[in-house]
């Protein structure tokens, strides 16, 4: 009876032995593995202040890893894909360049791009004076109007009065005068609600020459452009487009981001295409003028 007690105690010693190696060497064998490694996304992160307007290139940034869970906005993976876009909203340095952060990220916070003093102002183009829409935030555009205006003349019986007692008629002819003059320069264009640049219609079918069935052109009649400007600019706008579905009347012309000098413009009338640019006056107009003065 004692030997089968030996026999048994020594059968749990040597089986508490050989679970004390497995585990040693199981612990040893999990030692020499290593943890999986930590996911993370490259981004692009700003070497100093980037000011709006600013032209973001690849010297201006330095890529960055960061988790996945820290990545502000559309991450940028690659410097390469920054071409001088002008930063539509400032970045600090040290703060991650996003796409949003560009003018081709398609950025919807208009407020977050302004200046202290700005104000954000929108009028509505069509295709031609909206240069066919090719205009995209970060743009720097001039304003350009064209107005009708009366020609008027004293009365007969009143040409010989001094002019405080004089009444006036319109010219038979010369009723619209037009009138052409930029009122705004160097504003920075903050959003614009459709462009070709960003919104390009389907491709058409090389064999059918039109696009795939079920799939339309995207086509564009007017879009809004919303411009950073002042409250001066505002109340022009607003008397210059008065009447929201007049088109024509203003006039957006892209400028060079880097040109920022004010240029003088005389404006155009008709006076100024025949003094100035030589065009002929119609008999008819000369006419009029000589019954003017009679």
């Amino acid at each position: 009876m004692k030997r089968s007690n030996r026999l048994v105690i020594l059968v749990g010693v040597l089986l508490a032995v050989l679970a004390f190696v497995g585990i040693v060497i199981l612990l040893q064998s999990n030692t020499g593995t290593p943890p999986p490694a930590e996911q993370t996304v490259t981004v692009m992160v700003a070497k100093e202040d980037i000011a709006i307007g600013d032209a973001v290139t690849p010297d201006l940034v330095t890529p960055t890893e960061v988790n996945p869970a820290d990545v502000v906005g559309t991450a940028i993976g690659n410097s390469s894909q920054l071409g001088g876009q002008p930063a539509l909203v400032n970045v600090p340095a040290g703060a991650q360049v996003s796409q949003e952060a560009i003018a081709t990220g398609g950025i919807t916070c208009v407020s977050c791009q302004l200046n202290p003093g700005e104000k954000a102002i929108a009028f509505q183009v069509d295709r031609v004076t909206g240069l066919d829409f090719l205009i995209q935030s970060g743009d720097m555009i001039d304003v350009v109007i064209s107005q009708q205006l009366q020609v008027l003349q004293p009365t007969q019986d009143t040409a010989n009065l001094p002019e405080n007692q004089q009444r006036f008629e319109t010219i038979p002819g010369l009723e619209n005068a037009r009138t052409v003059k930029t009122i705004l320069q160097n504003k920075r264009v903050l959003y614009v609600s459709a462009t070709r640049v960003r919104s390009t219609a389907p491709a058409a079918s090389p064999s059918e020459g039109q696009a795939p069935e079920g799939e339309q052109p995207q086509v564009i009649e007017n879009v809004i452009i919303v411009f950073a400007g002042t409250d001066q600019d505002a109340e022009l706008i607003k008397f210059a487009q008065n009447d929201l579905n007049e088109l024509g009347r203003l006039t957006a012309v892209l400028r060079s981001a880097e040109d920022t000098e004010a240029e003088r413009t005389t404006g155009m009338t008709l006076d100024q295409l025949v003094q100035d640019y030589g065009v002929p006056i119609p008999d008819i107009i000369v006419d009029l003028g000589r019954g003017r003065n009679r």
